[in-house]
Formats: C-alpha cells, sequence, structure tokens
C-alpha cells in the first residue's frame, strides 16, 4: 500500500489537496449562507470529494428544505418562512 502511495505523482498530490480544500471551503459558504451549521458542513467537505459535496446537496436540498403549503393561500413555501411570502398568512 504504501509503495502504490509513493508512486503517485506530486502534482496529484497538489490537485487532489487543491480540490478538497475548494469543496470544503464552498460547502462552508453555502452552509453559512442558508444559515446551516457552517462549521460542520465545511468540516464535513475535508473527507473526500465528490460524495460530500452530494451528501451536503441532497441533505440541504431535499430533505431538509422540504416545502410545506401555506394555510390560506395552499402555495408551496420554505419551512424556514414565519409569514407565507404570497399572502403575508402567519405560518405555523
Amino acid at each position: 500500500m504504501m509503495d502504490e502511495l509513493k508512486e503517485i505523482p506530486f502534482y496529484l498530490w497538489v490537485f487532489i489537496f487543491t480540490l478538497v480544500i475548494a469543496q470544503a471551503s464552498w460547502i462552508y459558504w453555502d452552509a453559512s449562507k442558508r444559515n446551516e451549521n457552517k462549521w460542520l458542513w465545511g468540516f464535513f467537505g475535508l473527507f473526500s470529494v465528490p460524495s460530500s459535496l452530494l451528501i451536503y446537496l441532497i441533505v440541504t436540498r431535499v430533505i431538509l428544505n422540504k416545502p410545506k403549503k401555506c394555510l390560506k393561500c395552499q402555495k408551496k413555501i420554505s419551512t424556514k418562512y414565519n409569514y407565507c411570502p404570497y399572502c403575508g398568512e402567519k405560518s405555523g
């Protein structure tokens, strides 16, 4: 195993390291923008490329962001909204 790692060229190590840091930085920035736990997600982004990014996108875009219906106008709104942006009804 160690012999195989020694055979990997230096420029490939630099590329992988840059890719991992870029992924973690973008996840951190996006999680901060979306009011998610930015430190946890940013640290999670350091593990592997691209599986961490795919998991982050699935969890934050699909699982945590399921829309709910407004009780008054029945339009789909984010669960983070306190009031409906369409009719102004307080969501509960």
